[in-house]
């Protein structure tokens, strides 16, 4: 049996999340045979371009790793599943969502301090819309466009930055503990929808594949995360908006609390919703969310 070609990038952190999946899929079929496939997409090749500007492309850190599926060239993908567009690519699945990671971000400073008490002078380096609103909300006026993998933004702390913000996932699935570490908090920062989930995508078409994959597939993780992206997909949002979204399973139901900001980030707004469907649930939140941001802009 040939072994299964798994497209991934090339970060540390990108392979480490396919590893993580190939050792889950080998668990659920020892007589299966992975092949890694590393493969550079346009954020890895245009490092300096900041997500924020108009032509960042739809699905830039994955669409060139979709590509080589639709080509047949690699059988599977792992993608952080916050990067995938809310809109499925046609002829694509995401198989499977493994098992939630943690959601929250980290504040990663130079220095001892407490969420309550940060310097509004302090350079907190961040390309994130969503976390640069979130920052403002805490009094920190300034916040340092950056990119790069995770290692090399936590090199700029303490020399060009005071501080960067990343996802508590990546750091875990590192392995790295900074010594200067807040967790932010999701009640008043809620994540990017989909943060610390991984999917495990394939043509829709490999019906036996999908079959395989889906013993890795965690459905309370997909029901949370599903919710979250329908906010996002409900308002046509993508990654130039401010917006926040975190989904719990409670029983057979879904809480669902989420964050936007105006695009000036002047103007924010918290609902929470809960039901059964994440379709429906997230749906519903999100035109909550677009009603109370149009009457407290009218106000």
């Amino acid at each position: 049996m040939k072994p299964l070609r798994i497209g991934t990038r090339g970060s540390e952190l990108a392979l480490t999340q396919t590893r993580l999946v190939i050792n889950l899929l080998r668990k659920a079929h020892a007589e299966l045979d992975f092949e890694e496939v590393i493969l550079r997409t346009h954020g890895d090749i245009h490092t300096a371009q900041p997500m924020t500007e108009s032509d960042w492309p739809v699905g830039g850190f994955v669409g060139t790793i979709e590509r080589a599926l639709l080509d047949e060239n690699i059988d599977i993908a792992v993608h952080s599943l916050k990067d995938l567009p809310t809109v499925p690519t046609p002829g694509l699945t995401v198989a499977a969502i493994p098992e939630r990671a943690l959601p929250h971000d980290v504040l990663v400073l130079d220095r001892p301090a407490s969420l309550d008490a940060l310097s509004p002078d302090w350079r907190i380096g961040t390309s994130s819309p969503r976390r640069i609103a979130q920052l403002r909300q805490r009094g920190l006026t300034y916040a340092s466009p950056v990119r790069g993998n995770v290692p090399t933004r936590l090199s700029m702390v303490g020399k060009e930055l005071n501080g960067v913000v990343l996802a508590a996932a990546g750091l875990e699935r590192l392995g790295l503990t900074p010594k200067h570490a807040i967790d932010l908090p999701l009640e008043d920062h809620p994540c990017a929808p989909g943060q610390g989930a991984l999917a495990v995508q394939c043509r829709e078409s490999d019906s036996e594949l999908i079959s395989q994959l889906k013993a890795v597939d965690h459905p309370d993780s997909r029901r949370a995360v599903e919710a979250e992206r329908a906010v996002l997909r409900s308002l046509c949002a993508g990654c130039q908006t401010p917006l926040g979204a975190y989904a719990r399973i409670e029983g057979d139901l879904i809480e669902l609390a989420a964050q936007l900001f105006s695009p000036d980030h002047e103007t924010v707004v918290t609902e929470r919703h809960r039901g059964r469907d994440s379709e429906t649930v997230g749906r519903e939140l999100a035109a909550m969310l677009a009603e109370a941001l149009a009457r407290k802009e009218e106000a």
